[in-house]
């Protein structure tokens, strides 16, 4: 009972903190979206206005969107997870508690770097078995649970730079990871907490909500590697398909 109490408050929690972030994430996009444009000499807004008045259809139509953001790039995402290996045999059931944020500095149109962080949970449970531990035959229901939390120095490669329209991308997080393991026997806990190495590639496509908007929709997949073993896991690898949104933070 302790044990379902503790999964839920966690899984509240995080939803809560994700809707928080992205909804934040709306409202501040949303902002910069309607907010008067800058005023000075020959910006790129008034090369937009001057080229649509005469009709003109040429790169710098989109200057203002070059131009006006800054190079900082944040990134959230909803994260929904498969595990794989011997994480697979200890907690089999596709986790819907992940989400992963980063802000990344935009060091040329196609390369940015930054810092990456996340969170995921698994967990499963197993009906009253008999478990035979030496000469003690032990009766009992399992529940098993896994979390890591990932903090990575990340890296982007967008190869399409700053054109407009769909731009794919691929990346790469190195890092550490803090790795939680419960296995409880009933009311008794069998844990494990420890901080290891990590290592995520990835790829994905941005979408544009629009040729100006600093707001983009994110659609990836990424591999999740963490080199923990204890009792039955042996590493620590899952698949992820996330969900979300891109900002240029202005």
């Amino acid at each position: 009972m302790i044990l379902k109490l503790n999964i839920f408050i966690m899984k509240t929690i995080v939803s809560i903190f994700f809707t928080v972030i992205m909804t934040t994430a709306c409202l501040v996009a949303n902002a910069q979206w309607y907010r008067p444009y800058p005023y000075g000499y020959d910006n790129g807004y008034q090369r937009l206005q001057r080229n649509m008045e005469r009709g003109q259809n040429n790169n710098d139509q989109y200057a203002y969107t070059r131009y006006s953001n800054s190079n900082f790039l944040l990134n959230l995402n909803y994260g929904i997870s498969q595990p794989l290996g011997t994480l697979k045999d200890y907690a089999n059931h596709t986790s819907f508690a992940g989400w992963n944020a980063s802000l990344l500095y935009q060091i040329n149109p196609k390369i940015a770097a930054g810092l990456r962080a996340g969170y995921y949970s698994y967990y499963q449970k197993i009906p009253r078995q008999i478990y035979h531990q030496g000469y003690t035959d032990i009766s009992a229901v399992q529940s098993h649970t896994l979390q890591f939390i990932p903090v990575q120095p990340t890296i982007l490669y967008t190869p399409g730079g700053d054109k407009p329209g769909i731009q794919p991308y691929a990346g790469l997080g190195i890092g550490a990871a803090f790795v939680n393991y419960q296995k409880y026997w009933g009311e008794f806990v069998d844990s494990k907490n420890k901080m290891s190495f990590s290592v995520s590639p990835m790829a994905g496509i941005h979408i544009p909500f629009g040729k100006t908007s600093p707001l983009k929709f994110n659609v990836g997949v990424k591999y999740n590697y963490v080199p923990f073993t204890y009792n039955e896991i042996h590493n620590i690898s899952t698949v992820e398909a996330d969900l979300g949104l891109s900002i240029h933070l202005r």
